[in-house]
């Protein structure tokens, strides 16, 4: 069998596809795979390194609003569907696996014009326009929220699946720190999270030990007992996550499914700005359940955390509730439906059981 996944323009995309390729390979290691993504070092770096082929195609991104650009990327986007087209018309997948993103959209247009099932995941409360397109061409879609599209045959309630190592804490007892504090703005870090830490270093430190993934825009002069700052976690995170007490992050559906899939208090900070509000609806959506606290303009960042940090009902309340959204196992759960996808089955209750919350 051979399995083409696709997904791109943030690492975002990237890492939950191979997830759920790690997923697929341990199901069946004779899969025969390989990733068509975009012309982006960073991406073809991480694929590569768990020994997948990469294949770059042209690429462009998908806007709401008019600018000249968007002519220009419109002919790239033209462009990388016939590349895509080429790449998979050669190598002739039994599946399509698509994560999403910009870069995504021509290789899905590309695989159905050559009849190849097609399975495509979304990470957000609600579609955004890369997917919403896909999904019109797909044979499954697995969602990560509740929706009324869920109907377990097309539409199915998956999860977002998390890397590996996170989902193996999962259920684990680890010793938490109860002066830790973790900060996570993402892979490029997040100014708007920088500034409030920074604005209540004073505050927050020494009372609390601080660990803050600051980004590539972080102030590294920025000194105070007990505060480390760092421009970026990698390996270090899933176990700095399973002892942080509360962890303050983006609202990413990335983020989201670890802090879940890990049991934590959450801070989100959602993003407000360029964006089109999907961080907003997950965070809503996470809190109307009681399983996070949100930050929002006006409010005491500072006050927040101490809330979450000292409360113990609080905190306690808000990671059990956190524990029942998560999904573990959701990378298996997609790729149970990629397989059987690829094996012309089509009722997706037999392929994986049914999730529902």
């Amino acid at each position: 069998m051979k399995v083409a996944l696709t997904g791109g323009g943030t690492l975002g995309h990237v890492i939950p596809a191979l997830s759920v390729y790690d997923e697929i390979r341990r199901l069946d290691p004779s899969v025969e795979a390989f990733f068509i993504g975009g012309i982006f070092d960073r991406e073809r770096m991480v694929v590569e390194r768990t020994g997948l082929c990469f294949l770059p195609i042209s690429t462009g991104k998908l806007r709401r609003y008019f600018t000249p650009k968007n002519i220009s990327d419109m002919l790239r986007v033209v462009k990388g569907y016939f590349q895509a087209r080429r790449i998979l018309a050669e190598r002739r997948p039994d599946v399509l696996f698509s994560k999403g993103g910009f870069v995504s959209v021509p290789v899905v247009a590309a695989a159905s014009s050559l009849g190849i099932r097609i399975v495509t995941h979304e990470s957000d409360f609600s579609m955004g326009l890369a997917n919403r397109l896909n999904a019109r061409l797909s044979d499954v879609v697995c969602l990560s929220f509740p929706s009324d599209k869920v109907d377990g045959l097309r539409y199915v309630l998956t999860g977002n699946p998390v890397r590996r190592d996170v989902a193996a804490l999962a259920g684990r007892h680890v010793e938490q720190e109860r002066d830790l504090v973790l900060v996570l703005g993402g892979s490029q870090g997040a100014s708007q999270i920088n500034d409030l830490v920074y604005s209540g270093l004073e505050r927050l430190c020494p009372r609390y030990s601080v660990v803050h993934q600051c980004g590539s825009h972080g102030d590294m002069t920025r000194i105070a007992v007990r505060y480390r700052q760092v421009e970026f976690i990698d390996e270090d995170l899933p176990d700095l996550m399973a002892r942080a007490r509360v962890v303050v992050s983006r609202a990413g559906a990335n983020a989201i499914a670890e802090i879940c899939t890990l049991g934590k208090c959450s801070l989100l900070v959602p993003l407000t700005h360029a964006t089109r509000g999907d961080q907003v609806e997950n965070a809503a959506a996470l809190e109307s359940r009681g399983a996070c606290r949100v930050y929002r303009d006006g409010d005491d960042f500072v006050d927040l955390v101490v809330s979450l940090m000292e409360d113990d009902a609080l905190n306690e309340g808000i990671s059990k509730a956190a524990i029942a959204e998560g999904r573990g196992d959701a990378a298996g759960h997609i790729a149970r439906i990629v397989l059987g996808v690829a094996n012309g089955q089509r009722n997706t209750d037999r392929l994986a059981e049914p999730f529902t919350r």
